[in-house]
């Protein structure tokens, strides 16, 4: 047992070490074989429907007199935020009793609110990431998130020592306001480096696969420390070590469990991808939970290396396990509270149309306009390799894995009636909805489209990047013209668009859509988008 403490820490950094290389590998060779599919054309293009005349507004989405549905879904949307940034706290909080507990027990500190306070709560500011993914939030407004919360909990946690006191006979003092400065420095201390890990596996550009690639590589991780535990346990007797050296030598342990552990492994990713597609928990929640499985790990070694004793480790294994049992049903129950504020819009789905090619540019409109929209109603996209690293899903990672990505392609007429009739328009149980993403063949993708416009109640199309080049636009641009009103659109433009080309392409519809500039300020831009289309769904 005394070097346990070692071994978990060693395990844990290799796991992660090891998912900040291979994350990238797999989202790239995903990113090909997608890019590959969409190059194939396997037979004749699939047929077009005829146009469908496109509905009236509904009356029942206006929510003024002026109909404009934008001014209430904009106040749901922040009564939603300030629910999240109680609801999630708060759940985690809960979830990090268990270890403070043990915290002080091991400790030998006095086990008083105060005092119980003081760990959990430093722990629930883990509760900030999850809060900015679920709400699209900029990394500034995030890390502004961050310091209010831990001034916000510091000061609640020198109020509650305060209001203890005189139930210890004692009367309450200023020295108490010592205890800000004591929450801020456990802060520092106990979450440096969670957070790093947590920014590791929560960028962006590998958030889709990381969580899942995170764990598989955690349990067969275990082959290798368990694998020297059983070796060491072999050798401890002459025919186990007469054994070992005419086998596989140090390595016999690790040979034996890699098999059953890979086996596990498979079976814990297959497990994540069925819960997924069953909508147990949304991707956030999964990223949620393995960032919380990092913060528990790293407070786990921390209390093993310092307390090695026989007893402290079973305890300190079971407090972990209990925070990390908790924790999911805890902050699905706080989402369902958060998303259920009073007059939530009815859902709408939008389509997203783009300009294919430039990844960082449909990055940030999924960043700042897509992820947003999730509160109001599913999406439809075609798949792209600019943007699968926002697409990505453990359904989508397991059936790569697997080698039969070719499943997830629409190539004849019963692949895309399948998927249309397979759309995903529920909610998560995070009470988001789901990007619903159509890999097309060369054959397949207009019929697609076509289809998706005469589902859709509002469309974005970003046309940043737009020129001569891009055929593919201006049949889209067409069918727009044909099957949406011009007030269900919305057009996204900048000093890369051809302007020229698409006001001679707009020129022949009586009504034009809205275009908006998205040339300056882009979060000025993406919110004025994000109003415009509120308005077109309606």
């Amino acid at each position: 047992m005394n070097t346990l403490g070692g071994e978990l820490s060693s395990h844990l950094l290799n796991v992660v070490l090891l998912t900040l290389a291979i994350a990238p590998l797999v989202l790239w060779r995903y990113r090909r074989a997608v890019l590959a599919g969409m190059m194939a054309r396997p037979g004749s293009p699939l047929p077009l429907p005829p146009p469908q005349s496109p509905a009236s507004p509904q009356s029942g989405a206006t929510s003024t007199a002026t109909g404009d549905p934008s001014p209430a879904a904009i106040a749901w949307e922040r009564r939603l935020h300030r629910r999240l940034a109680v609801a999630v706290p708060a759940a985690t909080f809960v979830a990090a009793l268990p270890l403070s507990a043990l915290y002080l027990h091991l400790g030998g500190l006095p086990l008083s609110p105060a005092h119980l306070y003081l760990k959990a709560g430093v722990l629930s500011l883990t509760a900030v990431p999850v809060i900015a993914v679920l709400t699209a939030m900029p990394w500034r407004r995030a890390l502004g998130l961050g310091l209010g919360l831990l001034l916000v909990l510091a000061a609640l946690g020198v109020a509650l020592s305060m209001l203890q006191r005189p139930f210890y006979g004692k009367a309450p003092s200023l020295d108490q306001a010592m205890n800000f400065v004591v929450f801020v420095q456990l802060a520092v201390i106990s979450l440096w480096l969670p957070a790093l890990l947590g920014l590791a596996s929560g960028a962006r550009r590998v958030r889709g696969v990381a969580p899942i690639v995170l764990a598989g590589l955690l349990v067969f991780g275990l082959a290798a420390l368990f694998g020297a535990r059983l070796t060491q346990w072999l050798t401890a007797t002459r025919s186990g070590a007469e054994w070992v050296l005419s086998g596989a030598g140090l390595d016999t342990g690790f040979v034996l469990l890699a098999l059953p552990v890979g086996f596990a492994a498979w079976w814990r990713l297959k497990a994540l991808a069925r819960g997924y597609e069953a909508k147990r928990f949304s991707e956030a929640q999964l990223l949620a939970r393995t960032w919380w499985l990092l913060v528990v790990a790293v407070d786990v070694v921390q209390l093993v290396s310092s307390h090695p004793e026989g007893r402290a480790v079973l305890m300190v294994l079971a407090a972990g396990a209990l925070s990390v049992v908790l924790y999911g049903p805890l902050l699905a129950h706080a989402l369902r509270w958060a998303s259920a504020a009073a007059s939530r819009p009815s859902p709408r789905t939008l389509l997203v149309l783009r300009v294919f090619g430039d990844t960082a540019r449909s990055e940030s409109l999924f960043d700042r306009v897509v992820g947003r929209w999730r509160w109001f109603g599913p999406l439809t996209t075609i798949a792209g390799p600019d943007i699968v690293a926002r697409t990505v899903d453990p359904g989508d990672f397991l059936r790569f894995a697997a080698g039969d990505i070719a499943a997830s392609f629409v190539t004849t007429q019963a692949d895309l009636d399948r998927r249309l009739a397979s759309l995903d328009l529920q909610p998560d149980p995070d009470g988001r909805f789901r990007v619903n993403e159509f890999c097309c063949r060369d054959n397949s993708w207009q019929a697609t489209v076509v289809r998706l416009i005469d589902s859709a109640d509002a469309v974005l199309m970003d046309l940043r990047g737009f020129d001569a080049r891009r055929a593919g636009c201006e049949f889209e641009l067409g069918e727009l013209a044909r099957r949406r009103r011009p007030d269900q659109v919305v057009l996204l433009t900048d000093a890369s668009t051809d302007r020229d080309r698409l006001d001679r392409l707009l020129g022949t519809m009586a009504v034009r859509p809205q275009v908006l500039d998205a040339s300056g300020n882009l979060a000025a831009q993406s919110r004025a988008a994000f109003v415009a289309l509120l308005r077109a769904a309606r």
